[in-house]
């Protein structure tokens, strides 16, 4: 985001790319895969009505799982949901919602602790890759980003192969659903993906869809390339630019609210936050650059704080439990934007104790 930020107050001319973008006036009915519905708009009241009736699970319960953005801090849910399975707590969620770099989680967490192990490696690759080159002059000059994401997908195509992709359809057949949210940036709205219906979807590029998706919702505009995703309006094909989810949402609100569940079925909400909520006061030196790292995450911060808000309301109004665990204020930031690997693991290791001892608070 601070990349965003120094790009747009540098005045560069940009070399923008030539694309055949939807025109505004079809924005609205632009569709992937014809005409059964693959995705919906992040803040249309009507998508309860797709989700309304979630079966319950062999335990009678509905239970909820969102997972939010956070970047680096993605370590933390990470860690978490592997200690929640050896807390042996943990349980098969029916809906799991994931954005940012909790979309990269989230499927994984929809399948449940048998894929803990992949989830691990997934980490640990990213840790790897945790100090990527940066090229501020091509952005300057008019590259799309500072860095290339081809680490990402190298990630994203590990949590999602065509075993996990036929699993996550199978599941959503049983009446399960998984959701990823991304941005899309020409509509300058929030995108919310049935990734279950694209698994059934049977279009021969779904797995390369799923990756794009999965890719933008962690493409922090000017950090990594937007994502173009072909789709067909008025028998026209068109190409949508996708970004970070995060950029609308840091956590994926279900518009409409979760519905009411069957009588006498007992519904949770989980919130996993890759994040810290509560403040964290500084010394804020007066210069542009650090001005700009202190205003986009505080930004970012109270939007997730609005987020968690609406989350809590939403959950009381359906009579479902909620409940919510973050990164406390205490825990040290890393002094590197992207994380040293030593950091990573050490946030890793918090999450662990944290899932493990059932960290979790009923208030936000």
């Amino acid at each position: 985001m601070i990349a965003v930020a120094a790009l747009a107050l540098s005045g560069c001319v940009s070399l923008a790319q030539h694309r055949n973008a939807v025109p505004p006036a079809l924005m609205q009915v632009a569709s992937v895969g014809g005409s059964v519905p693959l995705r919906y708009w992040g803040d249309d009241p009507d998508f309860v009505s797709s989700h309304r009736r979630i079966r319950p699970g062999s335990d009678g319960r509905v239970d909820y799982l969102a997972l939010s953005g956070g970047g680096i801090n993605g370590a933390y849910g990470a860690g978490f949901l592997v200690g929640w399975t050896a807390s042996r707590d943990r349980p098969d969620f029916e809906v799991v919602t994931g954005i940012s770099v909790g979309a990269i989680i989230a499927p994984l967490a929809f399948l449940g602790p048998q894929y803990d192990g992949r989830l691990q490696q997934v980490f640990s690759s990213l840790t790897e890759a945790s100090n990527p080159a940066t090229n501020i002059l091509s952005a300057l000059l008019g590259a799309p980003s500072i860095m290339s994401n081809k680490p990402v997908l190298a990630a994203i195509r590990v949590v999602v192969d065509e075993p996990v992709l036929d699993a996550i359809g199978k599941a959503h057949r049983e009446g399960r659903r998984l959701y990823i949210g991304t941005t899309d940036f020409d509509a300058q709205r929030p995108m919310i993906w049935d990734i279950g219906a694209i698994a059934n979807s049977g279009l021969p590029n779904r797995l390369e869809l799923v990756h794009n998706i999965l890719l933008a919702s962690a493409a922090v505009p000017g950090v990594f390339p937007p994502v173009s995703i072909k789709v067909t309006a008025q028998g026209q094909s068109f190409e949508e630019l996708h970004v970070d989810g995060g950029l609308t949402q840091q956590v994926l609100v279900l518009p409409g609210g979760f519905g009411r569940t069957a009588s006498g079925t007992t519904a949770r909400l989980y919130v996993i936050v890759n994040g810290v909520t509560a403040p964290t006061p500084a010394a804020v030196q007066i210069s542009s650059m650090s001005l700009l790292q202190r205003a986009v995450p505080t930004l970012l911060k109270y939007l997730g704080r609005a987020n968690l808000v609406e989350l809590a309301n939403s959950a009381r109004e359906s009579g479902a439990s909620y409940r919510v665990t973050a990164i406390p204020a205490e825990f040290p930031e890393s002094r590197n934007v992207f994380g040293s690997p030593e950091w990573l693991e050490a946030l890793y290791g918090y999450g662990y104790q944290s899932g493990l001892a059932g960290a979790w608070q009923t208030k936000n």
